[in-house]
């Protein structure tokens, strides 16, 4: 404390240097200050600016994208409402070219059925009028040789070798005559019933071709339509079989699997790819649209080298053995036919 006091006594000159000294920086300090300040204060306006601009900018996009995002929804909505009304006509032409299909499949259907109808009626007449009319014929001519070979006698060897060729030949055309009709008109199908004729077409084609068939065939509740669709589709996929499968043996199946009656015929025959071969599939497209007409189902199988298979389902009609036959059991059969 005594420093001061010598130093003003001592030294006035180095006590006024120190204070002009002290009020200078005091001064300097105070202008750093105040000049820091400035700046601080424009610094401050200018960052208002920039964030004043950032805000306007950030406003003006936003604005931007909304409207885009606008004209966007707005755009989207009429593609939407016209894909609707595409999907709408595509829809309504669809469900219309359905009901033509069905339409046209059920005329084609009905037709089948009329045709195949006409021509189980013309076979039918066919087969009484050879039956009848042929028949009667062939009997008369028949008993004519047998009565002239009777009052020839042994006067003339010659005539009685002719007459007795006659009658072979007589007996022959009357074989012939039987076989005619049973192809046209079945009388086995009336009489003995569907899985007895079954069995006699097996037998008869086994015979004629050299196969071996192997049937299974059940009595099964059809009608009597229903039985020859049934033996007509047999009969035509055996004479197939005969001529183009090339095949060994044969299996012939005939059932029923709840309510519906299945026949299948298979064959280990060269097969064939159906797609190639539109054209022979004429006689298989009339059997499906007849199959059809019976409210039943066709599919064919077959590639080349693996057989074809031929699977046919009917619903079920008659008791069994109203019309379709068998033995008593109702069992059926399981048999090769050699």
């Amino acid at each position: 404390m005594s420093f001061v006091p010598r130093l003003i006594r001592h030294s006035p000159r180095t006590l006024l240097l120190a204070c002009a000294a002290a009020a200078t920086m005091l001064f300097i300090s105070e202008g750093t200050y105040y000049w820091r300040a400035a700046n601080l204060l424009e610094s401050r306006e200018e960052i208002s600016q920039v964030l004043m601009a950032s805000r306007i900018g950030i406003a003006a996009l936003t604005a931007i994208s909304l409207l885009a995002l606008f004209f966007y929804l707005r755009q989207a909505a009429v593609v939407q409402r016209q894909q609707d009304h595409l999907n709408a006509l595509t829809q309504a032409d669809h469900h219309r070219l359905e009901l033509e299909v069905a339409r046209r499949t059920a005329e084609l259907t009905e037709l089948t059925h009329h045709l195949q109808t006409a021509r189980e009626d013309e076979r039918s007449r066919l087969a009484r009028d050879l039956h009848d009319e042929l028949g009667a014929l062939l009997t008369s001519a028949k008993l004519d040789a047998a009565r002239i070979r009777s009052r020839l006698g042994t006067t003339a060897p010659e005539a009685q070798d002719r007459l007795a060729h006659l009658v072979l030949t007589l007996n022959g055309v009357i074989a012939l005559k039987r076989r005619i009709i049973e192809d046209l008109r079945p009388s086995s199908l009336g009489n003995l019933g569907l899985v007895a004729t079954l069995e006699i077409l097996a037998r008869e084609f086994a015979q004629t071709s050299g196969l071996q068939v192997h049937c299974e065939l059940q009595a099964v509740p059809l009608d009597a339509e229903a039985d020859l669709v049934v033996y007509r589709l047999v009969q035509e996929g055996i004479t197939n079989i005969g001529k183009h499968a090339k095949a060994r043996e044969v299996w012939l199946g005939l059932g029923q699997q709840g309510d519906q009656v299945v026949v299948t015929l298979r064959d280990d025959g060269v097969g064939f790819d159906p797609q190639a071969r539109p054209g022979a599939a004429h006689g298989l497209m009339g059997m499906r649209f007849r199959v059809l007409a019976e409210g039943g189902r066709l599919d064919l199988v077959s590639s080349p080298g693996h057989g074809t298979t031929i699977r046919m389902q009917l619903p079920c009609g008659a008791e069994p053995g109203a019309g379709g036959g068998g033995d008593d059991d109702g069992r059926g059969d399981q048999r090769p036919v050699a």
